[in-house]
């Protein structure tokens, strides 16, 4: 007898076994196992009694939680949010959402909520792979000439204590040139303005760039501030090195320093801000049509500074310490600068109120919608920008040459 038939026949001789009803017939199939199987009587009562064995087929690793009908809902709070990286999107995709559905933005089903809701960075991660763009990140050109004027009365600033660190209206300023590939000619140029504490930022772009328009931008973008602005910072730029910015300062009571020159970490606030607050929306063309300045100016003082800072997390670092030859870095956990605003105890509750106020009518979604279209309006006016100037070009080439078609006489 085969080991499968010797398996099969105890199988069925072990249920008539378990289905007898007296001590006869219980024996009577143990003498038959006995004999069929040529084994001991103590070996088949053993056998007999012994429950079957059901194998069932387990499936290791990790049952899937998160799964791809989650992807758009992310998509869209990814896109609403700024497309930030997942350790700024996990924290604010609560907020979001609860804006989102006050709108009626997003339909959810199910438990896509709750899994939305608790969802981590690593998740997020390799749900939006496919969404996000990996190409090469682009660097611009830097405008920044050195002016020997006033840099022995502006004290030089390296870094921001920890009183500053935490109290709102200690900024950093830069300039972020719109000259394309060369630095030749008129060009557009944004100021841009960051709060150390509270990351808040307004922006400003003007063409041909004066410091008479520097201190005219400064003063408009300082009323845009929630608080009241301190101090501000800035690099070693004409620009910014003046009688005319130094005296307007002075009178104004703000503080007035800047960083060592070739010290681009002296800035490391509006240097990073720059890319993400700036180039992402702009992009790195060369500017020098009004109308594309003004058209960018409205969308600066408009839905994307509402978005920036209400709706766009940011990180701060919270500790570095070096071991050995690394420095590791731990940063707070990202929030909006409205948020950070709220949390502050340097801030008036009437402030706050004044905020609260106003970020109850703001619809995130509606806005990016805005943001996109206005920028969609922008890309076809440097288009046409652009081809005007190769006709332009193409006419300084080709306009003074004469072609002749007469035959010989």
């Amino acid at each position: 007898m085969s080991p499968m038939a010797k398996q099969e026949y105890i199988t069925q001789v072990r249920t008539r076994y378990k289905q007898a009803e007296n001590r006869e017939e219980k024996g009577a199939l143990i003498n038959e196992v006995m004999v069929n199987l040529d084994i001991h009587r103590k070996s088949a009562i053993r056998t007999l009694r012994r429950k079957t064995k059901i194998y069932t087929t387990s499936f290791s690793g990790k049952q899937t939680i998160y799964k791809d009908d989650l992807i758009l809902p992310l998509s869209i709070l990814w896109k609403v949010g700024g497309c930030p990286c997942s350790k700024r999107l996990e924290p604010q995709i609560g907020n979001l959402l609860d804006k989102l559905k006050e709108f009626h933005e997003i339909t959810l089903y199910g438990k896509q909520e709750e899994l939305l809701r608790k969802m981590k960075s690593s998740t997020i991660d390799k749900l939006l792979e496919g969404e996000r763009d990996i190409s090469k990140k682009e660097y611009g050109l830097s405008g920044t000439r050195k002016s020997p004027l006033l840099k022995t009365l502006i004290p030089v600033r390296t870094y921001f204590n920890h009183e500053e660190y935490q109290s709102p209206g200690h900024t950093e300023t830069d300039c972020v040139l719109h000259c394309g590939d060369s630095l030749f000619g008129t060009y557009a140029e944004t100021l841009n303005i960051l709060d150390i504490a509270s990351h808040w930022n307004e922006k400003k772009i003007f063409l041909k760039k004066t410091k008479a328009k520097i201190v005219g931008a400064v003063h408009t973008l300082k009323k845009q501030f929630p608080f009241p602005v301190l101090s501000i910072d800035f690099d070693n730029g004409f620009e910014f090195v003046n009688w005319v910015l130094y005296n307007y300062c002075k009178r104004e009571n703000i503080t007035f320093t800047r960083c060592r020159s070739n010290h681009k970490n002296d800035q490391a606030h509006i240097e990073g801000k720059n890319y993400q607050s700036v180039r992402r929306v702009t992009g790195y063309e060369r500017i020098t049509d009004e109308e594309i300045v003004e058209a960018i100016d409205d969308m600066y003082q408009n839905e994307h500074r509402l978005l920036t800072n209400f709706f766009y997390t940011t990180l701060k670092l919270k500790e570095k310490k070096r071991e050995g030859g690394r420095i590791i870095k731990k940063h707070e956990r990202a929030q909006t600068p409205y948020h950070r605003i709220l949390e502050s105890d340097k801030i008036s509750q009437e402030i706050k109120n004044k905020l609260k106020q106003q970020y109850i009518h703001l619809n995130p979604a509606e806005l990016q919608r805005k943001l996109q279209k206005k920028l969609r309006h922008i890309q076809s006016l440097m288009k046409q920008q652009k081809n005007i100037q190769t006709d332009e070009k193409m006419q300084g080439v080709f306009g003074n040459t004469s072609i002749s078609c007469n035959g010989p006489t």
